[in-house]
């Protein structure tokens, strides 16, 4: 169960620096952490890991998606 974790490590196509990730397009880290978007536990922390060519100024965002806490890439840590 996703809500008993501590800390879930993410693959990233894409972020930014405010915590926005692109991932492969199914939206499985979406719906198995929705449940962070209904209560203010800040527990799984959710950090992207990415090389840092990676980041793009903005990404396009909805509203099922959830941020990242941090980003670490191979230059730079995000804390979003």
């Amino acid at each position: 169960m996703p809500s008993l974790l501590s800390l879930v490590l993410l693959p990233l196509v894409a972020f930014d620096a405010k915590g926005n990730r692109m991932g492969m397009g199914g939206g499985y880290y979406d719906r198995a952490f929705e449940f962070k978007q209904k209560t203010l536990s800040y527990l799984p922390r959710l950090i992207g890991l990415a090389h840092e060519l990676q980041k793009k100024e903005q990404l396009p965002t909805e509203s099922w998606d959830i941020p990242l806490f941090a980003i670490f890439t191979d230059k730079k840590i995000y804390h979003t």
